[in-house]
C-alpha cells in the first residue's frame, strides 16, 4: 500500500497481519479519487483497516479526515500510518473554543461510532465506506448516516463492495449517482435528496421509497 498523489505521495503504508484487511487496491483509490475532489472537503473514512483511503485524501487536501475501525490491530496501523505520512494529530480544542483535529482515529465498531458522531453533530461532505462483504453492514451504516444527518448538503456516499452484492440505496432513501466495476469490486456514489432550501432530506420529510 502506498499514497499515490499529493502532499505524501509515495510513502510506503504499513500493514497489519490481520485476516480482516483487505486494502484498497491503488487501482480502485486511483479511479476514487480521480472522481471525487476532496481538497478542502470533511472525509470519514468508515471500516478503514489500516487507513489507505483516508490517509490519501489528507494528502490530496482534505480538511478534516476521521477513521473508524474496530479492529485494534488496523487502528494501531492507522495511527503507525499518520505519523509515517507527517500528518499529527492537533490538540482538540476546549468546549467553546471551536477546536478540531484534522485527523482522528475511533477505535471501535462502525455503528457506535456513527452514533458518537451522531451525538457530536459531525457531517462530512464525502463517506468512503468498504464493509465486510455480505453481511448486511453497508445496509446499517447507510441506514444510521441518513438518519443521524452525518451527510452534508451535496455530499456523497462511496460504498466499496462486491459486484454480488446489491447496495439498497433507493430502499435507504439515497439516489445511485454512478457505480464503477473493477474485476470483482465495485464503487457506488450515492447521495441523498435536497429540500428546495438545498439541506439533505431527513426520515420524515419524505415518503419512503419502495424497499
Amino acid at each position: 500500500m502506498r499514497i499515490i498523489a499529493g502532499k505524501a505521495k509515495g510513502r510506503v503504508l504499513v500493514a497489519p497481519k490481520a485476516k480482516v484487511l483487505r486494502p484498497t487496491t491503488d487501482r480502485v483509490k486511483e479511479s476514487l479519487f480521480n472522481i471525487l475532489s476532496v481538497e478542502g472537503r470533511r472525509f470519514l473514512d468508515l471500516f478503514a483497516g489500516a487507513g489507505s483511503v483516508g490517509l490519501e485524501a489528507a494528502s490530496r487536501g482534505a480538511s478534516r479526515v476521521l477513521f473508524v475501525e474496530s479492529n485494534r490491530a488496523c487502528a494501531q496501523a492507522i495511527r503507525a500510518n499518520i505519523e509515517r505520512c507527517g500528518f499529527l494529530n492537533m490538540p482538540a480544542g476546549e468546549p467553546g473554543e471551536g477546536g478540531v483535529r484534522d485527523i482522528e482515529v475511533i477505535e471501535c465498531p462502525a455503528e457506535r461510532a456513527l452514533r458518537l458522531l451522531g451525538h457530536r453533530g459531525e457531517r462530512f461532505e464525502v463517506i468512503f465506506a468498504d464493509p465486510p462483504y455480505g453481511e448486511g453492514a453497508a445496509d446499517a451504516a447507510l441506514r444510521l448516516v441518513r438518519s443521524l444527518g452525518l451527510l452534508a448538503p451535496r455530499g456523497v456516499f462511496v460504498v466499496q463492495h462486491s459486484v454480488r452484492d446489491g447496495i439498497p440505496a433507493r430502499r435507504e432513501g439515497y439516489r445511485l449517482e454512478d457505480s464503477r466495476r473493477y474485476g470483482d469490486t465495485a464503487l457506488s456514489f450515492l447521495t441523498l435528496p435536497e429540500t428546495p432550501e438545498g439541506e439533505a432530506t431527513q426520515p420524515g420529510e419524505q415518503d419512503r421509497p419502495d424497499g
